[in-house]
C-alpha cells in the first residue's frame, strides 16, 4: 500500500479528477444548452407555422364550420410544419385533426395548453408520450378574429425523437472524449509524476547512501526547474559535506599526528633520561630538548583552542586605527626581526584607517603573519607591511623576501596543518596552524584573505576589512 501514499499516485490521481470534473461540468453545460436550444428553435418553428395558419383559419372557424375541409387543412399544414395539426372551436371541440383515422375529431381537449389558449394566450409544453415513447412538444394557439375575440385554437404537436437521439449522440461523443481525455491526461500525468518524483527518487536513495557513510554522492539531473535547483542544491551539500569531513578526519589525523610528534620525541628523551647516567652537560641538552617539544606541543594545543574558540564564539568589535596598531606591532618587533638578520619596515598613508574588528585578534593575524615571514625569509632579507586603501576596504599586506610559495601550493596555505615546506616549519616551531587562524579570524571579521607569491622571489599576504567612514 505504500504506493498509495506516493507522491506519484496522489499527483496521478489528482489530475484525473479534475480532468473528469471539469469534463462532467462542460458536458453537462453543452447538453443542457444544446437542448434548450433545439427546444426553443422547435418551439419557435411551431409558434411561426401556428401564427401563420391562424389568420388564414378565422373564416373558417367564424361561420359554419366544415370538419372534413378543416381536417384536409390541418392534413397540408401538418405536411409542411412537420407536425400533427389539430383545430378546435371556443369550446375546445376538435374540429380538424391532421390524422384522420384513430384521430380526435369531435372531442373535447381538456389539456392545461387549451385551457391558456382558450384565455388568449400562447401556451407550449413538453411531456412524455406512452405511444412513441418519447417526448413530445405541443404548442397551442389562440384564433381571434377582427374583434380580438377567440373563435377557436391551433394545436400543433411534434415529437422530439430525432431531437434526442441527436443530443443521445451528443452525450455518447462527450462521454467517448471524457474517457479519451482521462487516458491522455492520465498518461500525461503519469509522465509528469515520474518526472517529478524520478529524481526525488534519487535524492531519497542517495541521502539514504549518505545517512550510511557514503558521502561522494551526485543526482545528474539538468533542469532549471525546482527540482533541478533542488538537485543542484544537494550535489552541492554532498560535495561540500563530503568536502568537510574529509577535511575533519584529515585533520583528526594530522592533530594525532602533530601531537604524536613532540609526544614520542619526549617519550624517547624520558625513556633515556632515566635508563642511561648521562653527564651533567649532556643531561641538561636532554632537557632543553624535552622543554623545546614541550613548548611545541602546548603551541600547538593553543592554537587547536583558538580555532575552536573562532569557530563557536560570536567577535565584539570596536572601532580600531590601523595606523596605530600597525606601528604598534612594528615597534614591538623590530628587535626580534633585527636578531634574526631580517629587517622590519611599514608604509601606511596619513590618512587614518578604521575598522571595526577585535584588537586582540587583529594582533594575532599580523603576529602570524610576520612569524610567517620570520621563518621563511633567510638572514639578510627584508619584511614590509603595507597599509592602504581600495575602494571600500582597509588592505594589509605582509610582503618578504623569503623563498616564496610554489605556485601549486597557493592554494593550500590557509588549510590546517598544510606546510610549504614541513622540515622547516618545525625546525622553526610552527605548528601549520598560523594561517589557518588568520584565514579563520579575517572571515569572522567579514573580510577576505588571499596570497601573491613567486617561488625563490617572495611572497606578499594580504587581507582585507570593510572600512569605517566618518
Amino acid at each position: 500500500m505504500a504506493w498509495f501514499y506516493s507522491i506519484r499516485f496522489r499527483l496521478t490521481a489528482t489530475f484525473l479528477a479534475i480532468i473528469l470534473a471539469v469534463m462532467i461540468i462542460i458536458s453537462l453545460f453543452l447538453y443542457n444548452t444544446l437542448e434548450h436550444y433545439y427546444l426553443n428553435n422547435q418551439r419557435e418553428s411551431l409558434e411561426m407555422s401556428g401564427f401563420l395558419a391562424s389568420d388564414f383559419l378565422i373564416g373558417h372557424l367564424s361561420g359554419q364550420i366544415d370538419s372534413v375541409r378543416l381536417s384536409t387543412l390541418a392534413e397540408n399544414m401538418s405536411r409542411q410544419a412537420q407536425a400533427r395539426v389539430i383545430f378546435t372551436n371556443q369550446q375546445g371541440v376538435v374540429v380538424g385533426d391532421s390524422i384522420r383515422v384513430g384521430g380526435l375529431l369531435n372531442q373535447t381537449l381538456d389539456h392545461e395548453d387549451i385551457r391558456k389558449a382558450l384565455t388568449g394566450e400562447t401556451s407550449s409544453s413538453v411531456s412524455y408520450s406512452e405511444t412513441t415513447g418519447y417526448q413530445v412538444m405541443q404548442v397551442s394557439i389562440p384564433v381571434k378574429d377582427e374583434n380580438d375575440s377567440i373563435v377557436g385554437i391551433i394545436l400543433l404537436s411534434t415529437s422530439l425523437e430525432d431531437l434526442y437521439k441527436t443530443l443521445d449522440d451528443i452525450r455518447s461523443f462527450l462521454l467517448l472524449a471524457t474517457v479519451l481525455a482521462m487516458a491522455i491526461v492520465g498518461g500525461g500525468a503519469v509522465a509528469l509524476a515520474h518526472r517529478f518524483t524520478g529524481p526525488l527518487e534519487e535524492l531519497t536513495t542517495a541521502a539514504k547512501r549518505m545517512a550510511e557513510g557514503k558521502l561522494n554522492q551526485h543526482i545528474e539531473f539538468s533542469s532549471d526547474d525546482e527540482i533541478g535547483r533542488l538537485a543542484d542544491q544537494f550535489n552541492i551539500m554532498a560535495k561540500r559535506l563530503d568536502y568537510y569531513t574529509s577535511n575533519l578526519k584529515k585533520f583528526a589525523a594530522d592533530v594525532a599526528h602533530e601531537i604524536r610528534t613532540p609526544l614520542t620525541t619526549m617519550s624517547l628523551l624520558t625513556g633515556s633520561l632515566k635508563e642511561h647516567d648521562m653527564e651533567p652537560q649532556q643531561q641538561k641538552e636532554f632537557i632543553e630538548d624535552l622543554d623545546n617539544e614541550l613548548e611545541r606541543l602546548i603551541a600547538l594545543v593553543n592554537d587547536l583552542l583558538t580555532l575552536s574558540r573562532l569557530e563557536k564564539n560570536q567577535i565584539g568589535k570596536e572601532s580600531i586605527s590601523l595606523n596605530v596598531l600597525m606601528r604598534e606591532i612594528i615597534s614591538e618587533n623590530q628587535y626580534r626581526f633585527a636578531r634574526a638578520g631580517l629587517e622590519l619596515s611599514g608604509e601606511m598613508p596619513d590618512e587614518e584607517l578604521t575598522v571595526q574588528a577585535t584588537t586582540l585578534q587583529l594582533r594575532q593575524v599580523i603576529g602570524n603573519l610576520l612569524d610567517n615571514a620570520l621563518n621563511y625569509t633567510t638572514p639578510g632579507g627584508t619584511v614590509r607591511v603595507l597599509l592602504y586603501k581600495e575602494d571600500r576596504e582597509v588592505v594589509v599586506a605582509v610582503e618578504d623576501t623569503g623563498c616564496g610559495i610554489p605556485e601549486e601550493d597557493i592554494d593550500y596555505i590557509f588549510e590546517r596543518f598544510f606546510r610549504v615546506d614541513r622540515a622547516r616549519s618545525r625546525e622553526a616551531g610552527g605548528t601549520g596552524l598560523g594561517l589557518a587562524i588568520v584565514s579563520e579570524i579575517i572571515t569572522k571579521h567579514e573580510g577576505r584573505v588571499w596570497v601573491e607569491s613567486e617561488e625563490g622571489v617572495g611572497s606578499r599576504i594580504y587581507f582585507a576589512l570593510p572600512l569605517v567612514e566618518e
